[in-house]
C-alpha cells in the first residue's frame, strides 16, 4: 500500500472514526475531518515533490487485489478461465496530480468555512470526508471498477449533504441532483464496460478476438495500450462511435452542459457554502476529467470525428451560460451559470485536439475550481451577514464590508479572465487551440467571454457600490477564520496567473502523452 493509496484513504479513515466512535463533540468531528483532508493535502505535496518529470506514465502506482468476477468473457482466450480480476488500483500522472491537490485543498478550506453552529456534526463531517475520499479516488483510480465505485461514493455523499444540510427546497434539489448524476453513471457504465469488452474483441469475429489475445481487463493503463493496437476487425469503428456517444452523454450530464444543466443552479441555490465549494470547485470537474482520460485517452479517433459537435456544444455552453448568468438575480445561480460558461471552454479546448487546446482545458479545470470555490465562499460569507444572496437586495457593501468586497472583486476579475490571474492563462490557451482548429466556432465563443465581463461587473456594481442599505451599516467584516480560505484561494489564482508553469509542466506531460495517442 503506497503513498497514493493512503492519500485516498486518509479522509475515509477520518470519516469512519467520526461516524463510529461515540461521544465525540462537534469540535472533535470538525478537527478529525480537517486532519483527514490535511493528511491528503500533505501526501499530495509529497507525491508532487517526488514526481519524476522525465516519465510520462503513471507513478506511485498501488495495485491491491479486490475480488474476481468469474467466466465473464472467453472470446480472446477460448481455453482460459475468462475471469475478470478487480483490484483497487491507484496512481498519479501529470493530469491527476493537480486535481488531487485541488480536491484536498478545497475540502480543507470548506471545513474551515463551515459554520460552527452546524447541527448533526457527526453526519455532516462524515459526508464531507466521504465526498473528499471519493473525489480523490476518481482522479487517481487506475481500474474502471475502482473509478466507478469512487464516483458513486461522491454521488451519494453529495446527495446527503444537500438533502440534510441544505436550505430551502433542499429535498427536491437533492433528488434532482441524484437523478441527473445517476443517469450520467448509467451512460458512463455502458461506455466504459463496452470499451473494455471491445478491447477484448467482443464486437469482432472469433478469430480477431483470439488474435488480440488481451482478455477482458478493467485496468486503465492496459486498456490504453490495447485500444491503440486493437484492429477494427476486433473492435469496429461503428461500435466505438456508439460507445463514445454514450461517454459524451455522461460527460454532458456530469458537467451540467446544456441541455442537461438545470440540476446545477438548483443544487447550488439549496446547498450550504462548504457543499457548494466542493460541488462547484471539484465535483463538476469530473466530467471534463472523464472526457480527457477516457475520451482522448481511449477513443482519440472518435474525439476527432465528433470534434465539430463537441466544439459547437462548447460554444453553446459558453454563450448560454453567460446569457443565463446575466439574467440571474441570485449570486449563487449566477456563479453556477458562469461555471457552465467556463467549462464550455474546456469542451472547445478538447475538441481542438492540439497541444495548446488540451493544456488550456486542463488549466481551466483548475482555474474554474479555484475561482468557483472562492466566489461561493465569499457570497456565503456575505449571505451569513445580510441573510440574502439576491443581488437587488444588496448594495453599497464596500462601505461596511471592505475586505470581503475586495476579495469578491478579485474573484470576479479572475473569472472574467483579467491578465495575471489563472482565468486569463486558461482562456488564452483554450482559445488559441480552438482558433487553430475551429476558428469560426471559437470566434462565437469569444462573445461569451465578453459577456462574462458584463454580468460579473454588473453584479459587482449592484452588490458593492451604490447607496448602502441602513440594515447593513453595522456589519462585521471578514473574521480571522474567513481570511484563511479567502487569502489562500486568491493567492493561488494570482500565483498560477503569474507563474503558470507551476502546473503547466505537469499538464504538459499528459498533453504530450495524449498527443502521441491522438496524433
Amino acid at each position: 500500500m503506497g503513498l497514493v493509496f493512503w492519500l485516498v484513504v486518509a479522509p475515509l479513515i477520518a470519516g469512519l472514526v467520526i461516524l463510529l466512535v461515540p461521544r465525540l463533540g462537534a469540535a472533535v468531528h470538525r478537527g478529525l475531518a480537517f486532519l483527514g483532508s490535511a493528511a491528503a493535502l500533505v501526501l499530495t505535496a509529497v507525491a508532487w515533490d517526488q514526481f519524476q518529470y522525465n516519465i510520462t506514465g503513471f507513478q506511485h502506482v498501488t495495485a491491491l487485489y479486490w475480488f474476481t468476477l468469474p467466466s465473464l468473457w472467453h472470446g480472446a482466450n477460448p481455453n482460459g478461465p475468462g475471469n475478470l480480476i478487480i483490484g483497487l488500483s491507484f496512481g498519479v500522472d501529470g493530469l491527476s496530480l493537480p486535481l488531487l491537490a485541488l480536491t484536498s485543498l478545497i475540502s480543507l478550506l470548506a471545513i474551515v468555512a463551515a459554520k460552527r453552529s452546524v447541527e448533526r456534526t457527526r453526519e455532516y463531517y462524515f459526508w464531507i470526508s466521504l465526498v473528499t475520499a471519493g473525489l480523490l479516488g476518481v482522479f487517481c483510480a487506475l481500474d474502471l471498477f475502482t473509478f466507478i465505485a469512487a464516483l458513486e461514493i461522491t454521488l451519494f455523499a453529495m446527495f446527503f449533504l444537500i438533502y440534510i444540510f441544505g436550505e430551502e427546497r433542499r429535498q427536491s434539489a437533492a433528488f434532482k441532483f441524484l437523478l441527473y448524476r445517476g443517469l450520467a453513471t448509467v451512460a458512463l457504465l455502458v461506455a466504459l464496460v463496452g470499451i473494455a469488452y471491445g478491447a477484448a474483441g467482443a464486437y469482432g469475429s472469433q478469430q480477431a478476438a483470439t488474435l488480440s489475445g488481451t482478455g477482458l481487463s478493467f485496468d486503465i493503463p492496459t486498456l490504453t495500450n490495447v485500444m491503440h493496437t486493437v484492429s477494427t476487425q476486433a473492435f469496429s469503428s461503428h461500435a466505438r462511435s456508439w460507445l463514445f456517444l454514450f461517454l459524451l452523454l455522461a460527460v454532458f450530464i456530469e458537467e451540467a452542459f446544456v441541455p442537461f444543466h438545470t440540476w446545477l443552479p438548483t443544487a447550488h441555490e439549496s446547498a450550504d457554502t462548504p457543499t457548494s465549494m466542493m460541488l462547484g470547485g471539484v465535483l463538476t470537474k469530473t466530467g471534463a476529467y472523464i472526457l480527457l482520460r477516457f475520451g482522448v485517452g481511449l477513443l482519440p479517433g472518435e474525439v476527432r470525428q465528433y470534434g465539430v459537435l463537441i466544439a459547437v456544444f462548447g460554444a453553446i455552453n459558453i454563450l448560454y451560460g453567460a446569457f443565463a448568468a446575466w439574467a440571474q438575480t441570485d449570486w449563487r445561480r449566477l456563479i453556477a451559470f458562469g461555471s457552465i460558461s467556463h467549462m464550455g471552454l474546456v469542451l472547445l479546448g478538447i475538441a481542438a485536439l492540439n497541444a495548446v487546446g488540451l493544456q488550456g482545458a486542463m488549466f481551466m479545470m483548475v482555474s474554474s475550481g479555484l475561482l468557483t470555490a472562492l466566489l461561493f465562499f465569499l457570497v456565503g460569507a456575505i449571505k451569513d451577514r445580510t441573510e440574502t444572496s439576491r443581488i437587488p437586495a444588496l448594495g453599497g457593501l464596500s462601505r461596511s464590508l471592505p475586505m470581503l468586497s475586495g476579495f469578491l472583486l478579485v474573484a470576479a476579475l479572475g473569472s472574467l479572465g483579467l491578465p495575471l490571474t489563472s482565468g486569463f492563462i486558461s482562456e488564452v490557451q483554450a482559445f488559441i487551440g480552438g482558433f487553430d482548429t475551429y476558428p469560426v466556432i471559437s470566434f462565437v465563443g469569444v462573445l461569451g467571454v465578453i459577456l462574462s465581463a458584463v454580468y460579473l461587473l454588473y453584479a459587482m456594481q449592484k452588490t458593492t457600490f451604490g447607496p448602502l442599505d441602513p440594515r447593513y451599516g453595522e456589519l462585521v467584516d471578514a473574521t480571522p477564520r474567513e481570511y484563511v480560505p479567502a487569502l489562500v484561494l486568491t493567492a493561488l489564482v494570482l500565483f498560477i496567473g503569474i507563474d503558470p508553469k507551476v502546473i503547466g509542466e505537469l499538464f504538459g506531460l499528459s498533453v504530450n502523452a495524449l498527443m502521441r495517442i491522438g496524433g
